[in-house]
């Protein structure tokens, strides 16, 4: 017995100092992945004002009805996330849904400044679009947002549907705006990961 106990020590000693045994990560050199946050209107005093941005149908909205999104459930089961809310990832200049379809889907500016969203499996968009305009502001100070740019500015414009809420555009050289239209800031509050399989 006593021998079994002393060979057994003696095994886990060489194992230990064994150059084949691989060190365990450190924390600070573990990858890091994406930055997930949801977005919020910030214009006092109007009725964009405190609106979640949803994605839906390839665009952008404040408020409204919720996001358009979807999963495999076939084939996701139980692992299918919400969908309730839109989570957005990135922000040094360019900018994604944060979704888990392989792929992707990209933000980016259309032509006619609609801010949109490429469909699943796709990377197509419009030519003429603008893909890596955007910049995050981190939260700082006593502040909890943080803010989502375009590099010329955000601005929502009344929907043409019902609870359809304000559409989102980037203000582009050749769009132009009417006084329904609306400037405001993307207010962002980070979360935890992915909140739809795909939008």
């Amino acid at each position: 017995m006593k021998y079994a106990v002393a060979l057994n020590a003696l095994v886990s000693t060489v194992l230990a100092a064994s150059p084949c045994s691989a060190p365990a990560p450190s924390a600070s050199s573990a990858p890091s992945g994406p930055s997930y946050f949801t977005v919020i209107s910030a214009r006092s005093a109007s009725p964009v004002h405190l609106q979640p941005l949803t994605a839906r149908g390839g665009k952008f909205y404040l408020g409204g009805g919720p996001p358009s999104s979807y999963c495999p459930a076939a084939q996701v089961g139980a692992a299918c996330p919400s969908g309730n809310t839109t989570t957005l990832a990135g922000g040094e200049g360019t900018l994604s849904l944060g979704v888990i379809v392989p792929g992707g889907q990209q933000v980016y500016v259309a032509p006619d400044g609609a801010l949109s969203y490429t469909v699943a499996h796709s990377a197509s968009v419009p030519e003429g679009s603008i893909r890596d305009q955007f910049s995050v502001e981190e939260p700082s100070g006593t502040n909890s947002f943080g803010y989502l740019n375009f590099e010329t500015g955000f601005v929502a414009c009344p929907g043409t549907g019902a609870d359809t809420g304000y559409q989102v555009f980037g203000q582009v050289d050749g769009a132009t705006f009417g006084p329904e239209c609306l400037g405001f800031n993307a207010l962002t509050s980070q979360v935890d990961g992915p909140d739809a399989w795909q939008y």
